[in-house]
């Protein structure tokens, strides 16, 4: 998973800032920003002139505040991501990825402090100046604030475990539990599902935070495998005694989606290893459904036949390389 979600703030907010920069009031200024609903842009949230004011509006959800404190620096912001601890975890995740793109907008010598902060008070601390931790490690190098960075996103996973529900996942980063958790909708084992069918998709319910089975079907032939071309998912596709997990994450999946299901398959993987005992021939990750060749779902021809018997999926012999013909870019000129 990228550490970056490629998410950029929109004019009205760098209009807003910069005018508020130059201004000269010595007043006490706090801009707050929000990524947009549809996690396309971070947009003006609201402009306030005291914290009182500012705290009154918080809630559970994430929030940018820009704080420019003419007793301390005029000519700068103190940035503060907000991020309280009840926030869904795929909030956390999109707006920890976002920060430095946004930071890096805005220009760094327009930052004096930045600042993580996840309680109402720490913001009332942090203008009054009295939480000397904060302050002294606020200023940061480069590669101490990545390391920062890193460090965040695994205390983010780690940090949400209130749901209780179903099985807990295992993070890919440090094999610390997530908050997502897995459930079968029907009751069955994944284990007995593949005794029925021989493909199981799989998606992430974002509203319980839980990866759930979405679809399942028994296919003769690998032509009629279909993956969900309109979001990330995960499948698993049975052949003969052979198994295969298939992560794929579609041109056009909303960034959140892309981040929550990237940084859970390696979970979701390893949770159906030692859970479900399941042994996988190959682990495949594709982007667009288009891009998945048969030849990987394949197990040589003398191992076919072998599985002739045991359920083998169908791939003739004018689909063993490919199931779809992938673009291919301009030959290279050959150099004498």
């Amino acid at each position: 998973m990228s550490n970056q979600s490629g998410i950029l703030a929109d004019r009205s907010l760098l209009d807003t800032i910069s005018q508020s920069l130059n201004e000269k009031t010595g007043k006490l200024v706090i801009i707050t920003a929000r990524i947009s609903t549809d996690s396309t842009k971070v947009e003006l949230d609201n402009v306030f002139s005291s914290v009182p004011d500012l705290l009154k509006t918080l809630t559970t959800d994430p929030l940018y505040v820009f704080l420019k404190d003419p007793a301390t620096t005029a000519d700068q912001y103190n940035f503060i991501s907000y991020v309280p601890d009840p926030a869904p975890v795929r909030l956390k995740m999109l707006y920890a990825s976002t920060k430095n793109t946004l930071v890096r907008q805005i220009g760094g010598n327009s930052i004096n402090k930045q600042l993580l902060l996840t309680e109402p008070e720490e913001i009332s601390e942090s203008v009054e100046n009295v939480n000397d931790k904060v302050s002294s490690t606020a200023i940061l190098t480069d590669s101490e604030r990545a390391g920062l960075e890193i460090a965040e996103q695994q205390r983010i996973m780690r940090s949400s475990m209130g749901n209780s529900r179903g099985h807990q996942l295992v993070s890919q980063t440090d094999g610390s539990p997530t908050p997502l958790t897995f459930n079968v909708a029907n009751g069955k084992e994944i284990k007995d599902l593949l005794n029925e069918f021989n493909v199981i998709s799989f998606g992430i319910n974002m509203s319980n935070e839980q990866v759930e089975v979405t679809k399942h079907a028994k296919i003769s032939k690998m032509e009629d495998l279909e993956i969900t071309d309109n979001q990330p998912s995960y499948t698993i596709v049975k052949n003969g005694t052979a198994s295969f997990f298939i992560y794929s994450c579609p041109s056009g999946s909303k960034v959140r989606d892309r981040m929550v299901y990237a940084s859970n398959r390696t979970g979701f993987v390893n949770y159906l290893q030692t859970n479900d005992k399941l042994n996988f021939a190959k682990i495949i990750e594709i982007g667009d459904p288009d891009e998945l060749e048969l030849s990987l779902l394949s197990e040589s021809p003398e191992d076919d036949k072998t599985n002739a018997a045991e359920g083998s999926i169908s791939t003739p012999a004018s689909h063993r390389e490919s199931k779809f013909s992938r673009p291919r870019g301009p030959a290279r000129k050959r150099r004498d």
